[in-house]
């Protein structure tokens, strides 16, 4: 009997999904888990490294970068003197507050990014009116996060473990909040793609500049965080090729979104 334990707990260490469901009501134990899993997963941490790239190319040339909800982001690594912070205790991060009362003065950011964070926010409109506050002008707000397609709602709304709402921004629940799974993955499809929500029309000094879809089969090719990766590493760029000549498609086919917010005017470096 003890040799069978045993080989069970073996086998529980090597799913990415068992060891994630052991720590699934503890936020601070699953950002750990999560950061060992990015830097072992190596299609995952391709796939990340893309995002990092065009957050770093996309940056405004202000001096201040911050980076919410930072967790198990390797974003620093692409990144020198990034501030990263969260709403939890994480020892590599250097800051720990809320997405709704940011500690910094008035003007006083150059960028601020949210990877995979921003479908996390109960309240997104409450926090881009902090944001605005805290930009400097011409400083930006760089977001990746989940997009609904008619390939990808699906697997977001029914096999993805986090609530998927496409009829509402953010979320409502009364109560503890956990971070990391309290979420509305359809957040950012519905402030940036449904012509229901206007920035310019909620915020005197926010524009938005970009929107950008991406990442068709990757991230999920890759299994995310929950599931081991479905092809050999070797085949990555064989995968890139195929997202390549079908991002016409990116309206019906893609998973994620990045957008880029600006504050109007220009201030000094």
């Amino acid at each position: 009997m003890p040799t069978t334990v045993n080989k069970d707990k073996k086998k529980r260490v090597l799913s990415t999904n068992d060891r994630l469901s052991e720590v699934w009501g503890n936020p601070e134990e699953m950002t750990g888990v999560q950061t060992e899993i990015l830097s072992k997963k190596k299609l995952l941490l391709f796939w990340s490294r893309e995002v990092y790239r065009y957050i770093k190319k996309n940056l405004s040339e202000h001096t201040v970068t911050l980076e919410m909800g930072s967790g198990s982001s390797l974003l620093w690594e692409h990144i020198p003197g990034l501030i990263r912070s969260n709403i939890l205790f994480v020892k590599e991060n250097d800051l720990v507050f809320s997405a709704f009362n940011i500690p910094f003065k008035d003007s006083s950011v150059g960028n601020i990014i949210l990877i995979n964070v921003l479908h996390h926010l109960q309240d997104p409109v409450a926090f881009f009116e902090e944001a605005e506050r805290v930009l400097k002008p011409g400083g930006r707000v760089l977001i990746s996060d989940p997009y609904m397609s008619l390939l990808s709602y699906p697997i977001w709304h029914y096999l993805h473990p986090e609530n998927c709402d496409a009829k509402n921004i953010g979320f409502n629940k009364s109560g503890d909040i956990n971070p990391l799974i309290d979420a509305n993955s359809a957040t950012a499809t519905n402030m940036f793609c449904d012509k229901g929500f206007s920035m310019s029309d909620r915020y005197d000094q926010l524009n938005l500049v970009e929107v950008q879809l991406h990442s068709k089969f990757f991230y999920w090719i890759a299994g995310g965080y929950n599931f081991p990766q479905f092809i050999p590493t070797f085949l990555n760029p064989l995968v890139k090729v195929v997202e390549k000549v079908l991002s016409p498609l990116d309206k019906w086919l893609a998973s994620f979104m990045y957008v880029i917010i600006e504050k109007k005017g220009v201030a000094d470096v």
